[in-house]
């Protein structure tokens, strides 16, 4: 049976959840902790044993309106090669168009996945450039986000999907709580893990003075840096109309 979960499936959920993705044990408490809406989980169920599942997400794109992000997507190792995720993620695409949601989003964890998911009708069509950047003499110092900011940062991102005060606040409290920073230098910001996961910026010295930063504060003679770009396949769609999109930006999705 496939329907949304109820509250007395959430052992189920975070069980199978730790099997999927046991790579990061910190960060899964704190999702199902903060995070995780059971509301929002499509589950598999057969005499209550949970067989597969995916979250479907509320965001919006510019220009286009209301979409699903689907994230933590599993099949129970002992059910997979059955076809059990294609059936669960077609049956997100019939509850999207009843709800007149315009497209289906996510971003795979490997090559793989790219081909799985292309054969049920998503294409590529989010991008980044990632680089590895030296750290150089710029550093110069900057400042830990704080609620406070939020509106600069609503102002500085520049990405597709819209992220609203309510994005923001969840990203700095689960920073904060996993050992991340969001920083500041000017007109830009890095959220901060061992990485750069993001930076935005308005000029090539801020971008190298936040790097520079960045890599004294991890103590690092270099930092890997994810920014917009056009060379790097990140996520896809599954258009549930037809209309254009061009390579678009999305990331700290949780992936």
């Amino acid at each position: 049976m496939i329907r949304f979960a109820y509250e007395n499936d959430v052992r189920l959920i975070r069980e199978l959840w730790d099997i999927a993705f046991p790579e990061e044990s910190d960060f899964n408490s704190y999702f199902f902790e903060n995070i995780f809406d059971h509301r929002n989980t499509l589950i598999n169920i057969r005499d209550n044993e949970l067989l597969a599942m995916a979250q479907m997400m509320p965001y919006e794109i510019k220009n286009m309106g209301k979409v699903t992000y689907i994230y933590g997507a599993a099949t129970n190792p002992k059910y997979r090669k059955q076809g059990l995720m294609s059936e669960l993620l077609k049956k997100t695409f019939e509850i999207d168009k009843e709800k007149d949601v315009k497209a289906s989003l996510l971003i795979p964890a490997n090559k793989p996945l790219f081909d799985f998911y292309g054969k049920l009708g998503y294409e590529t069509a989010f991008y980044c450039h990632r680089e590895i950047l030296k750290k150089g003499s710029r550093a110069e110092r900057a400042r830990e986000a704080g609620y406070e900011d939020i509106p600069l940062l609503m102002d500085i991102y520049r990405g597709d999907v819209i992220r609203n005060f309510d994005y923001w606040k969840v990203q700095l409290d689960m920073y904060k709580a996993l050992g991340g920073k969001i920083f500041i230098y000017k007109n830009a910001y890095a959220v901060v893990s061992d990485k750069i996961e993001e930076i935005m910026y308005s000029s090539k010295e801020e971008k190298e003075c936040l790097a520079d930063f960045v890599c004294d504060y991890i103590k690092s003679d270099s930092v890997e840096v994810t920014e917009m770009g056009e060379d790097q396949p990140l996520g896809m769609i599954k258009k549930h109309r037809e209309f254009d999109t061009d390579k678009m930006y999305m990331n700290l999705m949780f992936n």
